[in-house]
C-alpha cells in the first residue's frame, strides 16, 4: 500500500504516525495512541483534535487490537464518517453565525462581534487546524478532513476577540510555554498572531 497523508499523518499497509528526527516510539493499542497525541512536543495538552500540533516521532502499527479505522479515529473523531458524508453529500452544516446566536451567558457577547474580526479569528484558529471549514465554504478535496460546524475552541476565541474588540491589548511576544488554546494570557501563539493583524485596528 502507497503511503498516504491524512492531515499530519502518514498512513501505509502497516500502521500510521508522524515522522520525526529521532527513533520512532512505536505503540499498538487505541488507548495508547489516545494517550499518546492528547498532547504536543512541549508537552501541552491538545484540546482540539485537528490542531496542527501533533507530536512527532512516533508510530502506530495495525493489528487485530487496532484496525486502521480506529486508529485514525483515535486520533482524529469522526474524520473518516465526516469525508464520507461530505462525499455523499449529507454532511450536516452549520454556520458560525448559527452557533454564536446560540451562545448565551458569559459567550453573549460574541454576538457583537465585527464581521471582520469573525473572518480574521476563522482564519487564525483554523488555519492551525487539518479540518477544513465547510460550514464557511471552504473547499475540501476527498484526502482532506471537512469540519461541519466551527468547534467550542473557535468559539473561545470569538469570545476573547469580541473582548479584544471593546478595548485591544498591546501583541506580546510568543510564549512558546503557554498553552495552546490559553487565549486570554499574554504570550498564546494564536492571541498574539490576531492581535498583530493591522486591519483589525478599526474595528
Amino acid at each position: 500500500m502507497t503511503a498516504r497523508e491524512l492531515g499530519q499523518l502518514t498512513i501505509d499497509g502497516d500502521g500510521l504516525g508522524v515522522p520525526g528526527p529521532k527513533e520512532e516510539v512505536l505503540i499498538s493499542t487505541p488507548d495508547e495512541v489516545l494517550t499518546h497525541t492528547r498532547t504536543d512536543n512541549l508537552g501541552r495538552y491538545r484540546p482540539l483534535s485537528g490542531a496542527k500540533t501533533l507530536p512527532t516521532g512516533w508510530r502506530a502499527r495495525f493489528g487485530e487490537d487496532l484496525p486502521a479505522e480506529r486508529a485514525i479515529e483515535q486520533v482524529y473523531p469522526l474524520a473518516l464518517t465526516h469525508q464520507r458524508q461530505f462525499a455523499s453529500g449529507t454532511l450536516r452544516v452549520v454556520s458560525l453565525e448559527d452557533v454564536l446566536s446560540r451562545q448565551s451567558g458569559r459567550y453573549e457577547e460574541v454576538a457583537s462581534l465585527s464581521a471582520n474580526a469573525r473572518n480574521r479569528v476563522v482564519e487564525t484558529v483554523c488555519g492551525e487546524c487539518v479540518r477544513r471549514p465547510v460550514w464557511d465554504g471552504a473547499s475540501c478535496s476527498r484526502d482532506e478532513i471537512p469540519c461541519p460546524e466551527p468547534c467550542s475552541v473557535l468559539v473561545a476565541f470569538c469570545r476573547e476577540a469580541a473582548i479584544w474588540q471593546a478595548e485591544r491589548p498591546s501583541p506580546s511576544p510568543q510564549d512558546a510555554a503557554v498553552a495552546w488554546a490559553a487565549f486570554d494570557i499574554p504570550g498564546n501563539e494564536l492571541r498574539e498572531a490576531y492581535l498583530r493583524d493591522s486591519s483589525l485596528s478599526n474595528d
